[in-house]
């Protein structure tokens, strides 16, 4: 991994996720991009000089983020840490997503939020737009993941051939935590399948991954959200990677597995892309 992606807000989410990543980046030498973005619609690096005088404001804020982001990082960070602090003005999930792009970021890192936080506040928000719409891993993180939480991951997946592709994405990250793997598939009664075709799926999973410790867990439960929340607290694993579909079409933001998860549990959720 050599790119990291934090946006931050200053919130405590937002450190969260920051200090997360310094925990990747202190095993990989990866440099963190920390972006903060004044929100507005104003497509202000082609705005005139009249138009930029109309909103003061948003100038006083670029002055304010460029004079506390690099010095308010620092206090949270050794004083050699790669990080470059990026400040952007617009709309934040596009530039967010546009500096990705830009700078090949292996893994965003976002600070999110669930219990305390309304239904409405997530749908729609800038968190639930980049997770959508990222091409690279998200990593969604409502407090610090130390090392030893990137120790024992679960892997949800029903273990189709299209998995595999992302569990590739991932598996630096599993390599350099030395992280044991627990394949997870949350079997429900409503698509119900037969513990030997999972097993099957799983073995075969498996192959060319050799150096990896896998676990394999077949979990029935009514859900499959409720079931991988109830499957880390019961197994002490803090972090589950999703293979998640794609919305980038989806105009009405119906919430995910991996959404739903993210909001209702306190799980760091890996969000992954095929």
């Amino acid at each position: 991994m050599k790119t990291l992606l934090v946006p931050f807000d200053f919130s405590p989410y937002a450190v969260a996720a920051f200090r997360t990543a310094l925990k990747i980046s202190q095993k990989s030498g990866a440099q963190i991009l920390c972006v903060t973005v004044i929100p507005t619609e104003l497509d202000w690096d082609y705005v005139t000089d009249d138009v930029k005088a109309k909103n003061p404001q948003i100038q006083e804020e670029i002055d304010e983020a460029e004079e506390v982001l690099p010095s308010y990082l620092r206090t949270l960070a050794p004083a050699k840490a790669p990080i470059k602090p990026i400040i952007k003005v617009g709309v934040p999930h596009d530039l967010i997503l546009q500096v990705a792009k830009e700078y090949s970021a292996d893994l965003i890192v976002l600070g999110a939020y669930g219990e305390g936080k309304g239904a409405q506040e997530f749908i729609g928000s800038n968190l639930q737009k980049v997770l959508r719409n990222a091409t690279c891993p998200v990593l969604a993180v409502k407090e610090l993941l130390d090392g030893n939480g990137f120790r024992k991951l679960a892997f949800a997946s029903n273990f189709e051939d299209s998995s595999k592709k992302a569990f590739a994405s991932i598996k630096p990250l599993v390599k350099l935590f030395r992280a044991s793997v627990h394949l997870i598939f949350v079997n429900t009664p409503k698509n119900f399948t037969n513990s030997t075709e999972i097993e099957d799926k799983m073995n075969d999973f498996m192959k060319g991954h050799e150096e990896i410790t896998f676990h394999k867990h077949t979990f029935n439960y009514a859900e499959v959200e409720n079931g991988l929340a109830k499957f880390g607290e019961l197994s002490k694993i803090s972090l589950v990677a999703i293979v998640s579909g794609h919305h980038e079409k989806n105009p009405s933001y119906q919430i995910g597995t991996t959404e739903t998860l993210i909001f209702q549990s306190d799980l760091a959720v890996l969000s992954i892309k095929i």
